[in-house]
């Protein structure tokens, strides 16, 4: 049997993709911790979607994206954090926008309304923490512009679909 502990972390470390020690608050570990939480935040809106909901294979492909970003960001090669092939991704988003959004101009709203709607906008709201968070780490690991603009993107997705989701 395989333990889920290993009290390696007990001291304030932990270990990147390819065993290096670094201190729990290192960007890349704070980074992926804010996107594992955007993960989890996805997970409650699909769980409360109905079964068919095309939109569940949408978020789907978002978590798939999510974790593919969380692996680059723990292994960065030659201190850059590699690309993963996010521009279709980052369009089919912007198509997604605007249709939702029509010719509505864009206006503050207050999060709420259902359950759905409410969790959309916290997955909205963690998107710019992670999107943040990656600017942040791109002062030392610089990131590809494509998980950056993805994850801008991303954010206005999230709006678009708790303003419009019913």
């Amino acid at each position: 049997m395989v333990k889920i502990y290993t009290k390696g972390g007990d001291k304030g470390n932990t270990s990147l993709r390819q065993g290096e020690r670094v201190a729990k608050d290192d960007i890349r570990i704070e980074t992926n911790g804010e996107m594992d939480e955007l993960d989890s935040f996805i997970g409650i809106v699909v769980a409360l979607l109905k079964d068919g909901d095309p939109l569940i294979d949408q978020l789907q492909a978002v978590q798939v994206h999510l974790k593919q970003i969380m692996s680059m960001v723990a292994l960065p090669q030659n201190g850059k954090v590699k690309a993963i092939r996010l521009k279709d991704d980052t369009e089919d988003l912007e198509h997604r926008i605007d249709e939702l959004s029509g010719d509505k101009k864009f206006d503050f709203v207050l999060p709420g309304g259902d359950l759905l709607s409410a969790c959309l906008h916290l997955a909205r709201s963690k998107t710019r923490t992670c999107e943040r968070r990656l600017w942040t780490l791109n002062r030392s690991y610089p990131v590809d512009a494509e998980i950056l603009k993805y994850m801008n993107r991303l954010s206005d997705y999230f709006f678009a679909l708790a303003t419009n989701k019913k």
